[in-house]
């Protein structure tokens, strides 16, 4: 979603537009993996010196409720937000901890493998994660 999008529909729900909301949601388009709240908190203090550690995670939870970013969990303690909210599943390093996105195509393909003994469920939505070590990581190991 493009930045003028993305505060239309923020205006339209009632959000105030701050020029440090704009920055973030520019830092999540800009961002070419999935960044957790201090990776973005980190990226936005540059440009905004005074900005808390409480507002973005405020902004990220904005952001999250209104769909305009999803909130993947790689752990317990740790969440990272795709601000590609179109259906895409996940793989999640158990080493590093960085998610990459798995292809549409594969996505696609797992959900056309519902099990047929729950043919009377109805979906409503369906979330691919699938957890293990990328490949930087296995030469590590070896």
């Amino acid at each position: 979603m493009e930045i003028k999008d993305t505060v239309a529909l923020l205006k339209s729900k009632g959000y105030r537009i701050t020029p440090q909301r704009v920055a973030i949601i520019r830092i999540l388009r800009d961002h070419e993996g999935h960044p957790g709240v201090e990776e973005v908190f980190r990226s936005v203090i540059q440009v905004h010196p005074n900005i808390s550690m409480a507002t973005v995670y405020n902004v990220m939870e904005v952001l999250e409720k209104e769909g305009i970013i999803k909130a993947i969990a790689n752990s317990k303690k740790s969440r990272r937000y795709d601000s590609e909210v179109k259906p895409h599943g996940h793989f999640i390093c158990n080493s590093c901890g960085r998610v990459f996105d798995i292809p549409m195509k594969y996505y696609e393909a797992c959900l056309k493998v519902f099990p047929s003994e729950m043919t009377d469920f109805e979906v409503n939505s369906f979330e691919l994660t699938i957890k293990g070590i990328c490949p930087d990581c296995k030469k590590k190991l070896l």
